[in-house]
């Protein structure tokens, strides 16, 4: 598998900078690796389409909006390890977008003993996650509820029918077992996905309960449960984010019964004598990478096709953000080659 890397590329006189044409990219997927992906390619210049099923990018930093106000089934906190990411969210806090996460964080459950627990480097949004995504995209086009059926050599065809190519490089940003049937034209890179990227689901549900300990955040000393974290907006509202072993042992069952066994079980590791309230629930088939490619992306240099986003760089917010970041870069330094 050749990948594209910057080094030795794009070093040509400034004249021949100066009269190429404008280099073109198709995005598919409007999470955050894929928008920082698109966002980048932009400020330099390129022209770029960023296709995306959903109403609105965000991938799996969605928003839940409620009467109240709005909800993350997503992702619910961003954490940084190294920069340049934190540089990225210390720009958000600055704009009063992100907090860091600190004090009642506590972990246990009722039956046995509850510790104050310590969460490094997080932060929670104050805004909807989607639009920390949407803020990435820049000037990049952003096509909505599109579906990309089949990607092919440098070129995009839409669910409807339409072909969308002649772009200098295609990319896919969306979990591996969504990009691999749209790959069928591209073998290498369909078949390292297959044997390489596997995920794990999640359940999150939107629940209110009264009683439990006075805090933000809740991590479970369970098998069932993992997180609970109490929403931004909305009284009394908490995400709550099953363990893999739950999701995938109700990976099947109707959205009442997993919500009735999760709700079981919250009452329990709470102690709550009143039943909990189920506002929203949604399943996660595809919430975290258990394993990934390896490197920040795969790519066909020949048919000018490239792969990013978790499944590639490993799981997290994070490496997401990196792997479209760091592709685009290469990508700007191989302006010249390119446009060949």
């Amino acid at each position: 598998m050749t990948k594209l890397h910057p080094q030795g590329v794009g070093r040509g006189s400034i004249d021949a900078k100066a009269s190429r044409t404008t280099l073109r990219a198709g995005i598919v997927g409007a999470g955050i690796s894929g928008a920082s992906c698109a966002g980048v390619l932009a400020a330099a210049g390129w022209e770029v389409d960023i296709f995306d099923k959903a109403r609105g990018a965000g991938g799996r930093l969605s928003t839940r909006r409620f009467e109240e106000g709005w909800a993350t089934l997503g992702s619910q906190f961003i954490s940084a390890k190294r920069d340049p990411f934190r540089s990225q969210l210390r720009e958000w806090v600055r704009q009063g977008w992100l907090v860091p996460v600190r004090g009642k964080i506590w972990k246990g459950r009722a039956t046995v003993s509850w510790a104050q627990a310590h969460l490094q480097n997080h932060y929670r949004p104050l805004i909807p996650p989607s639009q920390l995504v949407s803020n990435l995209l820049g000037t990049a086009r952003l096509h909505t509820q599109t579906r990309v059926a089949t990607i092919r050599p440098r070129t995009l065809i839409l669910e409807s029918g339409e072909i969308r190519g002649e772009y200098d490089c295609v990319i896919c940003s969306v979990p591996s077992p969504q990009a691999i049937p749209m790959l069928e034209a591209l073998p290498r890179l369909r078949d390292r996905l297959a044997e390489s990227v596997h995920y794990r689901p999640v359940w999150t549900f939107l629940m209110r309960w009264e009683g439990g300990p006075d805090a933000e955040v809740i991590q479970f000393d369970d098998d069932m449960l993992n997180i609970a974290v109490r929403q931004a907006e909305g009284a009394g509202v908490w995400a709550v984010h099953s363990s893999h072993a739950f999701a995938e042992t109700y990976l099947q069952v109707s959205v009442v019964e997993a919500g009735t066994r999760a709700a079981s079980a919250l009452m329990g590791l709470l102690g709550l004598q009143w039943p909990v309230e189920i506002e929203a629930a949604h399943l996660w088939k595809l919430a975290r990478p258990s394993s990934s490619a390896g490197g920040f992306w795969l790519s066909d240099r020949e048919n000018r096709v490239a792969l990013i986003g978790d499944g590639i760089a490993g799981a997290g917010v994070e490496r997401a953000w990196e792997s479209g970041t760091r592709f685009a870069q290469a990508l700007v330094q191989a302006e010249e080659e390119l446009a060949v």
